[in-house]
C-alpha cells in the first residue's frame, strides 16, 4: 500500500489532529506491556529502547509535522460525514488526495502485514506506528465528522477554559480525572485502571480488528462526544459543558484506553508468538 512512502515525501495538507494526549497514549502502551507474553516482550525489547513502549508510545505525533513524514498525517484518524455515526472503509479511509487505505485503520492494517512478514525487523518505525496508531483508534473524535475535524473547530467552555472539543478529549477530561481523584499522580491512575479491567468486557475476540473498533469509536463520537450530557442536544460552538458531561464520558474514556491496551497486546503477542 503506502510502504514505499517511508522513502519519499507526499505534499498535501490535512487538518491538524491529535490522538488522545501524551498520557493517554502512554497509558495504553503501559496496559498493553503489562499484558505482553515473554516472547512478545523479548522480540519488543529487542527493537525499542528497553523493550518500553511507552517511551515511543507518542513518537508519531512528535515527527508527523517534519517535512520528511508529513505523508503520515491522515494516518492518524478517520474521516466520517457527519452523524453518520459508522465507519465505512471504503467511503471513509482516504486522504485529501483519494489515495485508498489512508486512515488510522488502513494504517494499522499496513504495520500489521508489515510486522508479520518480517518480525524481527530491527527497524522500530513499523512497532512505533501501531502502539500509537491502535490507540489513535480508541479515541472517538479520531473517527469524528469530516466537517469539522474531529471536533477541532469546536470551541467549547469547560472547567473555566475555552477548548476545542477533540483536545477536550484528547487530554483534558483525563487531566482533571488525575488531578481530582489522583492527586495529580499519572502512575497511581494507571494502576487503577489496571487494577479495575474486570468492570469492562471486551465483546470481541477478533484480533487486529481495526475496521471494527473504528466503527465503535465512530459510534461513540455520535453517542458522547457530540452530545450534551442529556445524550440528545448537539454541541455547538460556544457551549458550556457541565459536570455531568465529564462524568459520562470519563468513563467511556477510560473504558477505551483499558480496550485498546487490553486489544494492543493481543495484536503483539499475535504478532511475535506466532513467529
Amino acid at each position: 500500500m503506502f510502504t514505499q512512502l517511508l522513502t519519499c515525501l507526499l505534499s498535501f495538507f490535512t487538518p491538524t489532529v491529535y490522538g488522545w494526549g501524551t498520557i493517554g497514549h502512554m497509558a495504553i502502551a503501559e496496559i498493553a506491556q503489562n499484558n505482553l507474553t515473554t516472547v512478545a516482550s523479548k522480540y519488543i525489547s529487542s527493537i525499542i529502547p528497553n523493550g518500553n513502549m511507552s517511551d515511543v508510545a507518542n513518537w508519531p505525533d512528535q515527527i508527523r509535522n517534519l517535512p520528511q513524514w508529513r505523508w503520515t498525517e491522515p494516518l492518524h484518524f478517520i474521516d466520517t460525514p457527519d452523524w453518520s455515526c459508522d465507519y465505512i472503509k471504503e467511503r471513509d479511509c482516504y486522504n485529501n488526495l483519494g489515495d485508498f487505505e489512508y486512515c488510522v485503520d488502513g494504517a494499522i492494517q499496513n504495520y500489521t502485514s508489515l510486522l508479520k512478514e518480517t518480525p524481527t525487523n530491527t527497524n522500530s518505525d513499523y512497532l512505533k506506528f501501531i502502539i500509537h496508531f491502535v490507540g489513535d483508534i480508541h479515541q472517538p473524535l479520531h473517527c469524528g465528522f469530516k466537517s469539522n475535524s474531529g471536533g477541532n473547530s469546536i470551541k467549547v467552555h469547560f472547567n473555566n477554559h475555552l477548548v476545542n472539543l477533540h483536545s477536550l478529549w484528547d487530554s483534558q477530561l483525563i487531566e482533571k480525572r488525575i488531578n481530582d481523584d489522583f492527586n495529580n499522580d499519572y502512575n497511581l491512575w494507571i494502576k487503577y485502571l489496571q487494577q479495575n479491567t474486570y468492570h469492562y468486557n471486551l465483546t470481541d475476540d477478533c484480533i487486529g480488528c481495526s475496521q471494527l473498533w473504528g466503527n465503535i469509536s465512530a459510534n461513540l463520537a455520535c453517542s458522547n462526544a457530540y452530545v450534551l450530557s442529556d445524550g440528545i442536544t448537539k454541541i455547538k460552538n460556544g457551549d458550556y459543558l457541565d459536570d455531568d458531561y465529564y462524568k459520562i464520558n470519563i468513563d467511556v474514556i477510560e473504558r477505551q484506553i483499558i480496550y485498546g491496551g487490553y486489544r494492543l497486546a493481543d495484536l503483539l503477542n499475535y504478532l511475535y508468538n506466532d513467529n
